[in-house]
């Protein structure tokens, strides 16, 4: 009952479907994601991307080759994660919206998000929700989520697990507060993120067997999926596939 009169409070509040919510402009009530059509065109949703890390491919050859498993980034890599799905590229305007979502108490936006990403699943691989069992997210540590007051990655997995029909539930936990990882490298986010992160105990049954989707904002160096992919396949976890709303083209300097 609560939280039913706390989105009615968010609605007066927060109005959705009246104005766009990059420039303001008024948009039609039937605007499913609450964006005018001149920002529309200016977010770049990912249609040819790497089938394991999920980047865009920006090489000419590597998008008509088919054949093509790994990207430059991860060709050199091993990944826990079977596959990340990212959806939309990381920009000025696209990151706005994690942004508001994180920092600005817009927590409207994780409806937003997760309609995207749902809307975007479905066109690009349908044929991967038959094969999964369980939706979780990413955790925050207990000193972040104290600050932030919510775990956007939850608010997200939240509106998605009713979008695309999955069970979620709260699988992993984080066992100690790690430093912001913006900046860091790859190697940096490895070694920063080891052994943080464990699955709850009263879980472990229900996870023997299962394939599994993980939830979070951004992908940047897939460090963090990495490390929870690892604790959810030792404790009997299937496949372990992360669902990610931004993520950014391939960069040399990302893996120093």
């Amino acid at each position: 009952m609560l939280e039913k009169i706390w989105k009615k409070i968010l609605d007066i509040i927060y109005p959705q479907n009246l104005n766009c919510i990059f420039c303001d402009m008024p948009i039609s009530r039937n605007n499913r994601y609450s964006i005018c059509r001149t920002c529309l065109k200016k977010i770049i949703f990912i249609h040819n991307s790497c089938e394991y890390c999920g980047k865009p491919l920006i090489n000419t050859s590597l998008e008509v080759d088919k054949s093509v498993e790994k990207c430059p980034y991860c060709v050199d890599k091993r990944f826990l994660f079977d596959r990340n799905i990212s959806f939309i590229e990381y920009g000025d305007l696209s990151k706005k919206m994690v942004f508001k979502l994180k920092y600005s108490d817009k927590t409207y936006m994780a409806k937003i998000i997760a309609e995207i990403m749902a809307d975007s699943l479905l066109n690009i691989n349908p044929n991967l929700l038959g094969r999964m069992d369980i939706l979780t997210y990413v955790p925050l540590s207990q000193k972040r989520m104290e600050s932030r007051g919510f775990n956007q990655a939850q608010k997200i997995a939240k509106y998605l697990a009713g979008l695309i029909g999955l069970p979620l539930f709260d699988l992993v936990e984080r066992t100690k507060n790690t430093e912001k990882l913006h900046g860091l490298s790859s190697r940096e986010r490895r070694r920063a993120l080891k052994n943080a992160f464990m699955v709850r105990k009263e879980v472990r049954d229900l996870i023997v067997g299962k394939n599994i989707l993980i939830v979070d904002d951004v992908f940047t160096t897939g460090a963090t999926i990495d490390e929870i992919a690892k604790v959810l396949k030792l404790a009997g976890a299937g496949q372990v596939v992360s669902l990610t709303f931004l993520t950014g083209k391939y960069e040399k300097d990302i893996d120093k």
